[in-house]
């Protein structure tokens, strides 16, 4: 018979091992700066991205905060506030570029000031086509409008370039108190390199003054036109 004590019982197991708290803002942060940058460049779409990268940059501070109060490392926060301000940095600039080209596009941007007269050559669509406005003369309608005028407009294009030039992609515009009207044109519009053509253009006003011809390759209402003043030629042969 075994009078051996029994071995003591094993002690009983201590509270477990809590590892540091996580920092959730700084992975928020970091997320929503990751999603921020990549709708940052898609037009209306960044809008949302604007909003995600303010929500960003709050978490991030709250994340770094956080952070050093409690020992964690802050990278995730600091990459959170980078990556949310870049996005709102290319957010704004492709804002800006879209209201620009929707201006163009809609016709809702102020003509440019003036930068040509007429009888001056200029240069449009990079520099391939040489325009001189030559004549601009207004009359009174036959409609018997009192205050109805036509207003007729000679240009003349030149190709400078080695291909050839199609004129219908070269937008033509009147300025009619301040705002943009589209005349009507006639003559050759495709142009040989070398080649030149006369064109006409008319357009009717009421009771409003025919300001300016503006010329560009993409859209003559656009910021890069070339506008020709013609405010004060009613009469004007070149």
């Amino acid at each position: 018979m075994n009078d051996a004590p029994y071995p003591p019982p094993p002690p009983p197991p201590g509270p477990p091992r809590i590892g540091p708290p996580g920092n959730g803002p700084a992975v928020a942060a970091l997320v929503l700066g990751i999603v921020a940058l990549c709708v940052a460049v898609v037009p209306f779409v960044n809008l949302v991205g604007i909003l995600a990268a303010l929500v960003g940059l709050v978490l991030g501070v709250i994340g770094i905060v956080r952070g050093r109060r409690i020992g964690r490392r802050t990278g995730m926060a600091a990459w959170g506030i980078g990556l949310s301000a870049v996005a709102i940095a290319v957010s704004v600039v492709v804002g800006l570029w879209t209201l620009r080209y929707l201006g163009d596009l809609f016709d809702f941007v102020d003509p440019p000031e003036p930068s040509a007269e007429i009888g001056e050559w200029f240069r449009t669509d990079d520099g391939d086509l040489a325009v001189k406005v030559t004549s601009v003369e207004c009359a009174p309608s036959q409609s018997g409008a009192a205050d109805a005028r036509v207003c007729t407009f000679v240009f003349d294009a030149r190709n400078e370039s080695e291909r050839t030039l199609l004129l219908d992609h070269i937008r033509v515009k009147a300025v009619v108190d301040g705002a943009w009207r589209d005349p009507s044109l006639e003559g050759e519009k495709r142009l040989a390199p070398g080649a030149a053509s006369t064109i006409t253009g008319r357009i009717s006003v009421y009771g409003a003054t025919l300001e300016g011809l503006a010329f560009d390759a993409d859209d003559a209402s656009s910021h890069s036109a070339v506008v020709v003043d013609v405010s004060s030629a009613q009469r004007f042969r070149q």
